[in-house]
């Protein structure tokens, strides 16, 4: 199973079906651009990953524009909502575990 960020952003779009088409393909085309540098930097790791993982907003955002991921968390986690700052981290972390063979 193929666990980059590249394909998840396929897949998503895949799912959307007939909700994305021609007009959007300007904004999938920079969601994938911003997945595979993140993806690239998770291959390097260090810095590289670090610095990659800023983009991690603005794919998010791309995402959310395409109508691929909701705009609000779920009504259990709103309460537990993090900082843009703990959103970084925790994705460094996840993306650090991932690339070290761990999650």
């Amino acid at each position: 199973m193929d666990t980059t960020l590249r394909s998840s952003v396929l897949a998503s779009v895949e799912a959307a079906g007939d909700a994305i088409g021609e007009k959007d393909r300007g904004a999938v085309d920079l969601a994938l651009k911003y997945a595979d540098a993140i993806d690239a930097a998770a291959e390097v790791g260090g810095q590289a990953l670090t610095k990659a993982l800023y983009l991690g907003p603005h794919l998010l955002k791309a995402l959310v524009e395409l109508g691929l991921t909701p705009v609000k968390l779920p009504a259990a986690q709103e309460a537990e909502e993090t900082t843009p700052k703990q959103a970084v981290t925790d994705e460094l972390s996840a993306l650090r575990s991932r690339h070290r063979g761990g999650a």
